[in-house]
């Protein structure tokens, strides 16, 4: 019998079992893994001898220890979803399952499993709702205002006794949306649930409560997007955002997991936000309506800042004239004003002034920002977020002085201080207080607040009437195919987030020189913004036109041998030569590269490590 085994290898186990059982795929059985046991789930093929031959070689294969299940355990739907996730983004079936199951799950605590529901092709009925022939439809809805969309969302599910799936991008744009749940009819209220946005014993109810059939509606961010339930409609809200993206490995969107579901269960998908993303453009070119004509859009250039020099930091903070005026006067109508910059701690790089050597993360070998002043002065890795002390000597030529580049918002906060007397000035931290707390610091009274990104998402709490972004090219410039829209949509997102109709608001942003045409499309909206970048995206052939893979690699590899085996499939292969940089492949499909990968994640090279490959295909 094959068994897959969750982890980061790709192939399964093969093991024995007794005369005349038979056990479907999805199932799990527990089977001896080294000198422990681990819980698995049946792949297929049954095995009656006690052995297998490979070429010369006899292996003695050893019987499961136990079954778990007598049915699927996530169900056929999602069974088949973890084979096409592992195929699709290289990662591998073992690894798809990591992601989608609930820790409990996966260390074998029973389940109650009701018999499934087929989907199959054709015209097939679902048992739960016969009343009308189901076939896969795609509806789009742009808004900027959030309120209408959800209201739109409400009217959504009272059209029919459906089971639906509500996914939002942020854990508190869904609990918002929970929260106005409370005025809808009882009855529907009763199936809901929120999904939780953790782990643990929580997931776990949710999990086996949705499972059981007792909930029909599922309200929660991307961690819902694998809630055990066949769904009629599935609602995205927000689906160009990024914040879909999981955070951990496979690193793939929970917007397109559930684009797949909705694919496979016939379900009607409805894709919403204030903008669409660009595969959405591409395929389907949506109308927009709304511009930003009620916010005020104000351009400053940032080479008229003040000399805003930081002792010990190369480098200015890119703080106007423009700005200082714009914020005074919302401030002085009792309004809360943001300063936006994307790079924390007192400086965003440090480096020896002797040899030029930049200090890197004891760790990953990433790039590290400087925290603190003085004595308090730690580094930080932006890659892996470890932290450690600042050496006193260059590592490499020994030299005793380093310095920063690029300050940052610690280094901002003394100097908006200074210039901003009279008025609170506070940094924005989400890292070092909690949600209830860092809600209740900003409500006390209008005040000035710096942070990054993340700050937007205080519009739905707080009357925000300036929303600043003080090097707004910066976010433009970053070495990622996704960065002009990263700029275009915050800021976008900046002009209508926690707004309603009747209230204004100014978006400043500070940027160099008159170029890049992306900025004058912030006043024509979105389609002028996709339709200049889908033409440059596809002469390069870039996402959503073909795939863009990064490979990261074990220490251990041997990083030349895996470049010339890929060559050799004739896939072109970009390769940096810096020790620990990733390799950058651009492909229309990843069929060629996963067979030559497939020898690198075997679980005999468990103990050497394995790469880690990223699709990027949005």
């Amino acid at each position: 019998m094959e068994v897959v085994v969750p982890g980061p290898w790709w192939n399964t186990l093969t093991y024995t079992v007794e005369d005349g059982l038979e056990l479907p795929c999805g199932a799990r059985v527990r089977v001896p893994v080294g000198n422990g046991t681990r819980v698995g789930f049946v792949s297929g093929g049954v095995y009656t001898a006690s052995g297998v031959s490979n070429g010369s070689k006899t292996f003695e294969l050893k019987p499961i220890e136990g079954v778990l299940d007598d049915r699927p355990a996530l169900g056929n739907e999602l069974w088949d979803l973890a084979g096409w996730i592992g195929n699709t983004f290289l990662c591998g079936t073992g690894e798809a399952l990591q992601l989608m199951c609930p820790a409990q799950l996966l260390k074998g605590e029973p389940l109650e499993i009701k018999p499934p529901i087929e989907i199959k092709s054709g015209d097939n009925l679902n048992p739960l709702a016969q009343t009308y022939k189901k076939s896969f439809q795609e509806t789009l809805y742009y808004n900027p205002i959030d309120e209408e969309r959800f209201a739109f969302y409400r009217k959504t599910l009272l059209a029919g006794e459906r089971r639906a799936l509500l996914l939002f991008s942020e854990a508190k744009t869904a609990g918002a949306f929970w929260a106005g749940m409370a005025k809808m009819p009882e009855s529907l209220k009763a199936g809901a649930l929120l999904w939780p946005s953790s782990g643990g014993k929580k997931l776990w109810d949710a999990w086996k409560k949705t499972a059981s059939g007792e909930v029909r509606i599922v309200i929660g961010s991307s961690g819902a997007a694998f809630a055990p339930l066949c769904f009629d409609d599935v609602i995205v809200d927000d689906e160009s955002s990024l914040a879909y993206i999981f955070q951990r490995t496979p690193r793939i969107s929970a917007r397109t997991i559930v684009g797949r579901r909705a694919l496979t269960l016939k379900a009607r998908l409805l894709l919403g936000g204030r903008m669409p993303s660009a595969r959405t453009y591409k395929r389907s070119r949506p109308e927009y309506r709304a511009l930003p004509q009620r916010c005020e859009l104000v351009f400053v250039d940032a080479w008229r800042s003040f000399k805003s020099e930081v002792r010990g930091v190369e480098g200015r903070l890119p703080v106007t004239r423009a700005l200082l005026e714009r914020t005074e006067s919302v401030l002085a109508l009792g309004r809360s004003a943001f300063w936006i910059m994307d790079r924390k701690g007192q400086a965003g790089e440090v480096y020896c002034s002797d040899c030029g050597t930049s200090i890197c993360c004891l760790r990953c070998k990433g790039a590290a920002r400087c925290e603190g002043v003085g004595e308090n002065a730690r580094i930080r890795c932006v890659r892996c977020g470890a932290r450690g002390g600042l050496p006193p000597r260059c590592p490499v030529c020994q030299g005793g002085l380093l310095l920063g580049k690029r300050p940052g918002l610690e280094a901002l906060l003394p100097m908006a201080a200074r210039l901003m007397k009279g008025h609170k000035v506070l940094l924005d931290d989400p890292e070092l207080e909690g949600k209830k707390s860092r809600s209740l610091k900003y409500s006390e009274g209008p005040s000035l607040i710096l942070g990054t990104r993340g700050l937007l998402s205080l519009c739905d709490s707080l009357d925000v009437g300036l929303i600043a972004w003080l090097d707004l090219d910066a976010e433009a410039r970053k070495a990622d195919y996704n960065a002009r829209f990263n700029a275009f949509s915050m800021v976008w997102e900046s002009c209508w987030r926690g707004l309603s109709q009747s209230v204004e608001r100014l978006v400043l942003m500070q940027v160099r020189g008159s170029g890049n045409s992306w900025r004058s499309t912030l006043r024509l909206g979105w389609g002028h913004f996709w339709a200049g970048e889908l033409r440059e995206r596809e002469l390069l052939a870039l996402p959503p036109y073909g795939l863009l893979i990064q490979v990261d690699l074990p220490k251990n590899e041997n990083r030349k041998a895996l470049v010339d085996s890929i060559e050799k499939e004739g896939i072109i292969v970009m390769d940096s030569g810096e020790e620990n940089s990733p390799l950058w492949i651009a492909a229309k499909s990843a069929e060629k590269l996963r067979a030559v990968l497939a020898a690198r994640f075997g679980i005999s090279r468990s103990r050497m490590g394995f790469p880690v490959v990223t699709v990027w295909a949005e």
